[in-house]
């Protein structure tokens, strides 16, 4: 690692502990959301002993357990958990927010020391992420969507509940960065934002890959790499059509693809005509980024 870079098969990042993390409501029977591990399904003689709404699979997954203290409060005095994903996950987050120096005038002063990035100076903190709420609130029907996200989270926090604009400086920084969990056949359990890896860059043909033990992740050379720069994961499936992978990615990620891939994909005649008005999908797949020293790379989210 570092000056020497990383050889094929070498963790560049290496089970790193998500942000913030939530199991899939649809997977919650079937997955301990303790310690996200598919097939442990959770028993319901072993709850949190504060709230009483969420199981774990044993004892030493609820004692391990530091992403649920976000919410435990707020679903204690709701007596029940949120219906859709992205209402839990924004109430996870800005409780941690909340609870790690922000305040409801600017919730992104808070969020934790954040995360070392590998060869790189400092810690990415969730601050240093974009939000790119203008791009989000461009289009009326997604603002409509946000706002229905943003009603659900009011009747949870009540009192803490911030304004829509610093909503969407947190909604989009989770929407922009976030990674599906998944498992080896690509069935996806969970959801997460981790700050270290969310700092790489996409490609259609990446040279790095992705992969999940619980809610950790791992990004392993695919060959060898030099520098961070030069590391590239997908976003989504590169075996998509060329047009496709180029409406999604603009859709959800507010960026044109030019990797090699998509340049000569038919010398680019494939390639869609992609409107400026066309916004991101909630939850979207795969890690997303857009931090500040990256704005003018077209090929990611930092």
């Amino acid at each position: 690692m570092g000056y020497m870079g990383w050889a094929r098969e070498q963790h560049i990042f290496q089970d790193w502990k998500p942000w913030v993390a939530i199991v899939l409501a649809t997977k919650k029977g079937s997955c301990c959301q303790g310690c996200f591990k598919p097939g442990c399904s959770p028993d319901p003689d072993i709850k949190c002993p504060d709230c009483g709404l969420v199981d774990y699979c044993s004892w030493s997954c609820r004692a391990r357990d530091d992403l649920h203290q976000f919410e435990c409060k707020v679903l204690a005095e709701a007596g029940t958990v949120p219906l859709r994903d992205e209402t839990r996950v924004m109430i996870r987050a800005i409780g941690k927010l909340l609870q790690t120096g922000g305040d409801k005038d600017c919730l992104v002063k808070g969020g934790g020391d954040g995360d070392a990035v590998p060869t790189r100076d400092g810690l990415r903190r969730f601050s240093d992420l974009l939000s790119h709420k203008k791009d989000f609130l461009k289009s009326t029907e997604k603002t409509e969507n946000v706002k229905i996200v943003y009603d659900e989270v009011e009747e949870f926090l009540l009192d803490d509940m911030p304004s829509l604009d610093q909503f969407m400086e947190v909604l989009g920084r989770l929407y922009i960065n976030g990674f599906e969990i998944c498992d080896r056949q690509m069935e996806t359990y969970g959801w997460g934002v981790y700050l270290g890896p969310s700092i790489l860059d996409h490609s259609c043909q990446p040279n790095c890959m992705v992969s999940f033990h619980g809610n950790s992740l791992s990004v392993t050379a695919a060959s060898h790499i030099s520098l961070l720069e030069e590391a590239f994961i997908s976003y989504l499936n590169p075996s998509l059509p060329a047009n496709i992978r180029q409406s999604k990615l603009y859709n959800n990620y507010f960026f044109k693809c030019i990797c090699t891939k998509c340049v000569h994909s038919h010398r680019g005649r494939d390639l869609v005509d992609i409107s400026p008005g066309e916004t991101a999908t909630i939850l979207p797949a795969g890690g997303g980024k857009r931090d500040k020293e990256k704005m003018k790379r077209p090929r990611g989210r930092r």
